[in-house]
């Protein structure tokens, strides 16, 4: 136990934190209930995952699991096809145990359907028993393609279906992917699709029945109505997964053809750190700390923007998990609460749906908050609660649809009325702090290799070519590759690239914005200056930071750009 408190000392936690881990470990016991300290601070989020886990362990395995062999390897048919499993990858030789000697046509076969990087077989003899064995364990270890073969021969059991829902969450969360995707349809349209690092791929085809099936038990888990399909529901789900409790946000939606339904994955221990949200860059990481670090109620908006799906809310979160939750009362105000957070309160929004923003106001103010989290500002309610929590000394932050920077202020105003909107662009002069816009871009797996000679001056040549030379590919340049980790695509995960723009609290500076903002003289980038008391970091700045530190390849950088490469 002490070697276990020194190490989570050394990752970063406080003595008092310490002491209210170790009530909450005394608690459970006393209940009966076991967890470790690190788990504990996981889930307090005192800690990010990466604080506890030493890099050095996260090599891949030699060892292939039920989950790589079907889902990355070699899909159930053709094991069954060939009378073949694989049994191990290691430097990229596949091992596969057969049962018969295979044709050249079918090892031919064999490597066009692989879904690794495999630069040769090596075949071990065994017996029809023993591969027979092992695909039938592989079928009974609750894979999603092993219990979508017995429910299509063996009829659609309760049991099982209720196995294959929980199977398919537990695959999604083994693929890193961030939705599931069930289309109700006829055949043969009934998928199941995982979006994984912002790509969406159709990996199991459901015959009609078995989906429809399917969806009533997602519904049923979910405590929705399952009789229901004509109208869009939402609902909840939790599994655990390797040590860890996961939910799923579902949302159903009827379709002319049939039935969506989308599941989110919300896993709270999975959120990064402020070095990992904007790795390499220890400008961005400063002026977070110095908002979560803050003492005393001096006000002010942090607003956090971009598209649908790109990142906004994991940025929002990881911010709010920097405030010392358990020495002040952050509130949430959310609809729907996505990650929960210990020792923070959150309010789900559409219980106050009925309230008005002065009313919402009131009743959040007795509840003596120190740090304010909206989970959206979407209509005028929203935004004049905003502005009243923001002038009455509290620290808001948001997101907000917009596609700049610059458009933040212009989205935000279009909200409130006319008859309060001289009000409000005082008060959004006077209290924004930070605006920060952020675009997600497919990170490079660790398998990546520097880009050097030929192929570095052809992409400088390019830089130069399409951007002027703004942005520019240098020494440490990186290049995807494929592994057995990022099953073959070269990367894993996704790195925001963003722009920000920040208004110092000193004097002077935020009096220079405040004659730029009201006389309207922050249209352009390069308004965005120190002149006009702004702080701006461009997305290009970003991007460039990125490319330097090997996170991304080119190809992804112009893709952000919005230009065609050759």
């Amino acid at each position: 136990m002490k070697s276990l408190e020194a190490d989570l000392v050394q990752a970063g936690l406080d003595d008092h934190q310490l002491n209210l881990l170790r009530q909450q470990h005394t608690h459970l016991r006393g209940e009966g209930r076991s967890a470790e300290l690190g788990s504990l601070a996981l889930r307090s989020r005192f800690l990010n995952l990466d604080d506890l886990v030493d890099p050095g362990s996260q090599e891949d395995s030699n060892v292939i699991g039920d989950h790589f062999t079907l889902q990355t390897i070699l899909p159930l048919e053709f094991c069954r096809r060939f009378v073949c499993v694989p049994t191990e990858f290691s430097k990229g030789v596949l091992t596969l145990r057969c049962a018969q000697p295979l044709k050249a046509a079918q090892q031919d076969r064999i490597r066009q359907i692989l879904r690794a990087p495999v630069s040769a077989l090596k075949f071990l003899p065994s017996s029809r028993q023993e591969v027979c064995d092992l695909l039938l364990r592989i079928e009974q270890s609750g894979s999603v393609n092993g219990l979508i073969t017995v429910l299509r021969h063996e009829g659609l059991e309760a049991g099982r279906l209720r196995s294959l829902v929980y199977a398919v969450l537990k695959e999604a969360l083994s693929l890193r992917a961030s939705d599931i995707h069930l289309s109700r349809k006829g055949d043969p349209d009934a998928w199941i699709a995982y979006r994984v690092d912002s790509v969406m791929r159709q990996t199991h085809l459901l015959p009609e029945l078995l989906m429809q099936s399917l969806v009533a038990r997602i519904k049923i888990e979910a405590g929705m109505d399952a009789s229901n399909s004509r109208t869009a529901q939402d609902g909840r789900l939790t599994v655990e997964h390797e040590g860890r409790v996961v939910d799923f946000r579902i949302s159903t939606q009827p379709l002319v053809d049939g039935e969506s339904v989308v599941l989110r994955a919300l896993d709270a221990s999975l959120l990064p750190s402020l070095g990992a949200l904007f790795p390499g860059q220890p400008k961005m990481t400063e002026l977070i700390k110095s908002i979560t670090n803050q003492t005393g109620k001096t006000g002010g908006l942090v607003f956090i923007s971009g598209a649908t799906g790109s990142g906004k809310s994991t940025t929002q979160y990881t911010v709010a998990c920097g405030f010392r939750r358990d020495a002040m009362n952050v509130i949430t105000v959310e609809d729907p609460v996505e990650y929960i957070l210990p020792f923070a309160k959150q309010i789900q929004l559409q219980a106050l749906v009925k309230q008005k923003a002065i009313e919402l106001e009131r009743s959040i103010l007795r509840q003596d908050p120190d740090i304010l989290i909206f989970g959206e500002v979407r209509d005028a309610d929203s935004a004049r609660a905003a502005l009243a929590f923001a002038e009455s000394g509290h620290l808001v932050i948001s997101t907000i649809h917009a596609n700049s920077v610059l458009q933040v202020s212009e989205r935000f105003l279009s909200m409130i009325d006319p008859a309060h909107r001289s009000d409000s662009e005082f008060l959004l002069a006077h209290f924004l702090r930070v605006v920060i816009h952020q675009r997600l871009v497919r990170r490079l797996c660790s398998c990546a290799k520097p880009v050097q000679g030929e192929m570095l001056e052809h992409f400088q040549s390019q830089a130069f070519r399409l951007t002027g030379g703004l942005i520019q590919p240098r020494a440490g340049l990186r290049h995807k590759v494929g592994c057995t980790r990022c099953a073959g695509l070269g990367y894993s995960g996704r790195v925001a690239a963003h722009e920000t723009m920040h208004v110092p609290a000193e004097e002077t500076m935020r009096g220079r914005f405040v004659k730029a903002f009201k006389s309207h003289n922050l249209e352009l980038p390069v308004d965005l200056c120190e002149e006009n008391g702004v702080d701006y970091t461009s997305r290009l700045q970003t991007l460039q930071t990125l490319l330097d530190q090997g996170m991304v390849d080119w190809p992804s950088v112009l893709q952000i750009l919005g230009v065609a490469g050759d």
